[in-house]
This record gives C-alpha cells, structure tokens and sequence, in this order.
C-alpha cells in the first residue's frame, strides 16, 4: 500500500521542473528587511551553483525531506495490534480472491494509517500516548514477575508434595505419558495467529476419572512448559508492551472475542496458567529490530547534521527541511520511549476466554470533558474490552492517573521545542506578507498552547484539581485545541507551497572540507 506521504510527495513533484536551477525573475519573493545576511548569500550562491554536479536540486531536497519524515512518522510509530482477520472464504474467482486480499491489507494497515496522520499534525500527543503506555508497561513487568514468582512457589517443589498429594516426579511421569499420547504440539510461533503458551489438550480418560482432573490436568500443563524451558522466561518490559498493546485475545469455539486487559494476564499468570512466549519468539513476531531501528535513527541523525552544517555556513534551509527537522525532535523522544515495544505485530495470540477482570467507568455524559479526557489520554478506564474487537488505538493499558500526568510533563516540553524549531524560518522570504505573518503567528501558536497546558497542569496543587479542569474545558479545549490544529495546517501548506520559489542559496551545498581543521 502507498504511504501518504509518498503520495503527496508525487502530487508535489510537477510545482517546479525537477532538476532545474533556473529561478524565475519574474517572481518576487516578500522578506524582512532585515535579511541582508540573505541577500548577500544569495550573491554568493548565485555564482556557485552554475554546475548541477555541485548543487542540491528541488528532487533531493523533496526527497530527503520525505524520507525523513517516513522515518520520523511512519516507522518510528509503534501502533497497537490490531483486530482478528475476518475468516477466509475462498473462492475460485481469481479477481474475488485479488480483491478479498488487498481489502484485508487494506484493514490491516487502517490503524497505521490513522496513527500517521495524527502523528503529522499533533506529534507531541502521540509522544504522550508512547510515554504513558512506556510507564504502564515498566510498572505491569514488574506486576507480571511477580506473579511469575508467586505461581513458580505454588507449582514448582523439588521433592516436596503438590496440593494434591502428587509428587514432582510423578507428575512429570503423567506429563510424559500425556505427551506421547498426544500426536503433535501446536507450536507455530511464526505463524499468523498463533503463539504457545500453557498448550491445552483433553486430558486422558484416567485422568477425566480422578476427583482431582482439572488441577491435576493444570499440574500437567506447567510441567510441560517446564519441560521445555518456558518456566525459565521472565515477563521482560517488551512482553508488557505487548499486552498492553492487545497481544493475548480471548476466544472459545465460536471464533474471537475480545482482548485480554493488563489484569486479566495478571491473574492468569499468578494462576500459573499462563507462561510467557520467549523473548526470541516475541521478537520473531515483531516487524523491527535492533538494526532496522538503527537505519532509521541513523537516517534522522544524517538529516539533522546536514541541516546545522548549513545554519553554520549560513545557508538558508526550506521551510519543509524547517518542519522535517522538527519531526526529528519528536522522532527521538519516540524511538527512545518505544525502543522494547515489538513493531507492527499484526496478529495477537489466541488464548482460552478467561473471566474478564477490569471494570470501567461509564463515560461522561459532558461533551467537553470526553473531548478533554482524550486530549489528556485519561480515558483508558472508560474503555470496556469485552464489547471490542481490538484495544483502541491510542490506548496505554489503563495507566493510573498520576502517570498519565507524568507522562504530559515530560511530552508538553517536548512539544514545545517541536513547536520552537518552526521559528528558525521566522526571517525567512515568503510570497508575500501575509504568509510570513501566517507563518510566525502558527508557530508561536504551536508553542503557547502546550506552555498554557503545562502551566495550567503547574497550577492544580495551589489551584485544585476542579479548578483546573474548568480552565481546561473553558480555555483551552474549545480554544487552544482548534487553535492548534489550525496552526499545524498551515505550517505544512506553506512547508510545501514556499518549494515554488526558493532563492538560489537554497540550492548551494554545504562545503565539508570547511569543517576539516587544516592550516
């Protein structure tokens, strides 16, 4: 499927020819009459870039700037699961199976899809979705180790009777014989729906005989996962990311039902009826790896070193390197936030239904305050899973209250130097001036929203919480909000619409020997 941001980038491609230089005399361009610094890099430029073969054309600025941004939105982006594949029906219709195919691509990409384009226009709110999710995913391993620890005490005594009078070699003697009766072990990590946990089966029928079937029958089931090394894997802060990203599904005979919450896996692994996939078969699942990330963050690292190479030798930057290389603010934050959650995983495994153990508040019935919640991420608890499919979009695993507050101190000053790095265009020429003003009114725009929430969120000890959720509702949400998003539309019309006209010193390149110390 075609990423939007190629697409735009091939709607973009006829504004200018490609590979010319040649400026227009005709147009004139409005810049502060401040910029003599400008003006006279442009004198400058214009006798050095004569040769194609030492000059930048329009074509590489686009498209370093597109891949930038790919690195920065489209893979940096780590989405939730999402729901199970409607059921194959074959059909001998080549075109019907064609078309089946890429409509179950197409499903499949739909929450990236959404991701990318919230990213693009409100990057430090996804940011904030990545941190709350990373706090809830810290505090749920150490919560699943526990567990761990609890259920290995319980169903693992060398030597020492079980609860029901059997002992370990006894057990372990049953489990064999249950395990050759068995034909096979369905243990088929890499495929598409599928990952072992405790394997079920139906228990013999001596064992269906004994008062003590279904713990004996549990007893039998952890042993294997011991047999086999499971009991050894503990619950890593990447196997947290993964449920809280919807990895374990419930589902009885009748197909899917709903994803398992953070407490419910809780429960089922201090049960000792659930042990966790190993790390090598966890990242098997995931899409990215230690590598792939490191492509991507060395692409971004390329593309900042380029851009304050070019500030040093006073060379001017387009407005898109301008916004690019605010992403790359954003595309730090996340990979260092998001760097053990698996990538792109798009099955979850298939567990027996379990008694669901989280309850949820009823939403509220205020408008702004649901608009609020969600624009602070504070609606996790409203979401209940049984009646879903797949865990939402942007849901974080239930954090508690205080971290989703953290979570917003440390992405609001993120978003703020976001907002910053659109300033470094504040002297740059434009068509006209109307659209620099349009340009600096959006991006203080940008900046003083999250510094008015960050302020808001300063005042709620001597304030009250109360207080603080009015200023909230009567400012900021009907406000600052629309405000925002305005403003990031039109940074990216102009990042695009200002290619038209670009001075010469936009296409000279930066001189790498001046940086080499020499005498």
């Amino acid at each position: 499927m075609l990423p939007p941001v190629l697409a735009l980038f091939f709607v973009l491609l006829p504004i200018q020819p490609i590979y010319s230089l040649a400026i227009n005399s005709s147009s004139v361009s409005y810049a502060p009459g401040t910029s003599d610094l400008s003006a006279a890099t442009n004198s400058t430029a214009a006798d050095s870039c004569d040769d194609i073969h030492t000059c930048r054309t329009l074509y590489s600025i686009v498209q370093t700037c597109l891949a930038t941004i790919f690195a920065c939105v489209w893979v940096a982006v780590h989405r939730n699961i999402s729901g199970p594949k409607p059921r194959d029906t074959r059909s001998s219709n080549v075109v019907i199976r064609a078309t089946q195919w890429l409509w179950v691509k197409i499903l499949d990409q739909r929450q990236s899809i959404v991701v990318f384009v919230v990213t693009l226009i409100a990057p430090e709110w996804v940011l904030a979705w990545a941190i709350r999710q990373a706090i809830r995913a810290r505090k749920l391993a150490k919560e699943l180790e526990e567990a761990r620890t609890h259920a290995t005490k319980i169903w693992t005594r060398d030597g020492e009777e079980r609860p029901n009078g059997q002992k370990t070699a006894e057990i372990a003697e049953i489990a064999e014989d249950e395990e050759n009766r068995t034909t096979s072990v369905s243990l088929r990590s890499g495929s598409d729906d599928e990952l072992p946990l405790i394997e079920r089966r139906a228990p013999s029928r001596a064992m269906s005989n004994s008062p003590h079937a279904t713990h004996l029958e549990n007893q039998i089931e952890w042993t294997r996962a011991e047999s086999v090394a499971k009991l050894d894997q503990a619950w890593t802060v990447a196997h947290a990311f993964f449920i809280t990203m919807g990895g374990y599904h419930g589902y009885n005979k009748n197909g899917p039902l709903y994803p398992l919450d953070p407490d419910t896996v809780i429960s089922l692994v201090k049960d000792g009826k659930l042990v966790p996939p190993t790390t090598e078969e966890l990242s098997d699942k995931s899409k990215g790896d230690v590598l792939s990330k490191g492509i991507a963050i060395l692409q971004t690292i390329w593309f900042v070193v380029q851009c304050i190479a070019r500030l040093a030798e006073h060379l001017p930057l387009t407005n898109l390197e301008v916004m690019t290389l605010a992403y790359t603010v954003m595309t730090v934050a996340m990979y260092i936030t998001w760097w053990d959650k698996p990538l792109n995983i798009s099955c979850a495994i298939r567990v027996p239904a379990v008694p669901y153990s989280a309850t949820s508040t009823a939403p509220s019935d205020d408008i702004w305050e649901w608009i609020g919640g969600y624009v602070l991420g504070a609606l996790d608890n409203d979401v209940d899973l049984r009646s879903l499919r797949r865990v939402p979009t942007f849901w974080a695993g239930q954090p508690d209250v205080d971290d989703v507050s953290h979570a917003d101190y440390v992405a609001l000053p993120v978003a703020m130097a976001f907002g910053a790095v659109h300033c470094i265009a504040w002297s740059y020429p434009f068509t006209s001036h109307i659209a620099l003003l349009m340009w600096r009114v959006s991006a203080i725009a940008i900046v003083a929203v999250p510094a008015g929430i960050l302020l808001t969120f300063l005042l709620m000890g001597p304030l009250g919480f109360d207080n603080v959720a009015s200023i909230l509702a009567l400012i900021f949400i009907p406000i600052g909000i629309p405000l925002y998003i305005c403003a990031r539309i039109i940074l990216l019309i102009f990042s695009f619409s200002t290619l038209t006209s670009l001075s010469r010193a936009i296409y000279q390149t930066v001189q790498w020997t001046e940086f080499i110390p020499h005498i």
